[in-house]
């Protein structure tokens, strides 16, 4: 249980200062940093703004109470002391969860997108308790892949009448005494000890070989384990591959499925050949500096230049990637094969054993 957080102060300062700066009413992003269970600590390193959706609208609004439709004639209601006494919040949580999803594979080892943080009045925060919960709980299941993932979330109130942060949480080895740089090796059988999946699948399309090295970091704080920046790569490594699986399936839905006369005849029997084409993708994971030392990741496909990484720095980050190509980390070589192989080549050896 998270009992206390922290974050740098002259980062939080920029972030309430671009706020006040911004003259909105009301805005949502999400915070990034690392919720620790051995230290019962939260660390914020971060707030991004969600961008604005496919419509060009913010992702947060207020939503002020109707005006009094009075008769001509009529005499006016004494208004209240505080006119704004029933604005409410509103929140697209599904573009706000579709953003965190996209920042999270931009995410490397510890460094995660931990919960959201809204500017908006203390009536509007109020009145808003149900929107909220549902925005939490949104980008909590868009970045949760593990079983063992955290369940906290945080919320962060930045209040600017009067101007204060509030934080309402929502859910023994060798500590790392030095700062600096420290090369991690893993040598670790993937499939271990596990049968395949697709065994009683009847919907399996293709098979994806992926040959290279996968590149990882991890962000340590001061007191956490060794062990625990092992967990944090051992856990990023898989978001990474779950990442290229998602950009590799995008890709195939585009160009290579075959039509549906011909997956009708074949899925009735799941031994059938697929008629899968060949792909080849190259999907190379790329490291852009971020904060203090510290970097995010994105996917570069050999047609995108440096200028698509940028794009996505400033949309989904709101940051600038730098210009200076040679501080971007290209660590990874990769090819990664759609091959077109039967249904029974693939089972038979594992239902076999």
């Amino acid at each position: 249980m998270v009992k206390a957080v922290v974050g740098e102060e002259s980062q939080l300062q920029q972030a309430e200062d671009r706020l006040s700066q911004s003259s909105v009413p009301a805005q949502v992003g999400l915070v990034i940093g690392k919720l620790s269970s051995g230290l019962d600590r939260g660390f914020v390193y971060d707030l991004i703004l969600t961008p604005q959706n496919d419509d060009g609208q913010s992702a947060c609004s207020v939503l002020e109470p109707a005006k009094d439709n009075r008769k001509k004639g009529s005499k006016p209601k004494p208004q209240s002391s505080d006119s704004s006494s029933s604005s409410s919040l509103v929140i697209d949580k599904d573009w706000v969860a579709e953003h965190a999803r996209q920042v999270s594979r931009m995410m490397v080892g510890g460094v995660k997108v931990i919960g959201i943080y809204v500017w908006a009045s203390v009536v509007a925060f109020k009145n808003s308790t149900m929107v909220l919960c549902q925005t939490v709980k949104g980008i909590a299941e868009a970045v949760s892949l593990l079983e063992d993932d955290l369940d906290e979330r945080l919320l962060i109130h930045i209040c600017y009448s009067p101007r204060r942060w509030t934080v309402e949480i929502v859910v023994n080895d060798e500590t790392c005494t030095t700062d600096g740089l420290h090369e991690v090796e893993l040598l670790l059988p993937f499939m271990k000890d596990m049968y395949i999946g697709a065994c009683s699948q009847k919907d399996v399309v293709g098979i994806v070989n992926r040959t290279g090295s996968v590149c990882s970091f991890s962000f340590l704080n001061s007191k956490e384990p060794i062990s625990q920046a092992v967990a944090d790569i051992k856990d990023d490594i898989i978001r990474s591959l779950l990442s290229r699986l998602d950009i590799i399936c995008d890709k195939v839905d585009e160009n290579v499925w075959p039509n549906d006369d011909v997956i009708k005849e074949t899925r009735n029997d799941p031994l059938s050949e697929k008629p899968v084409s060949q792909l080849v993708l190259h999907s190379l994971r790329v490291f852009v500096p971020w904060l203090a030392g510290t970097f995010i990741s994105d996917y570069l496909q050999p047609s995108e230049t440096f200028k698509v990484l940028k794009d996505h720095c400033a949309e989904l980050m709101s940051m600038e990637a730098p210009n200076d190509a040679s501080k971007i980390l290209e660590l990874e070589e990769e090819s990664v094969r759609v091959t077109a192989r039967s249904f029974r080549d693939v089972v038979l050896p594992y239902c076999s054993t």
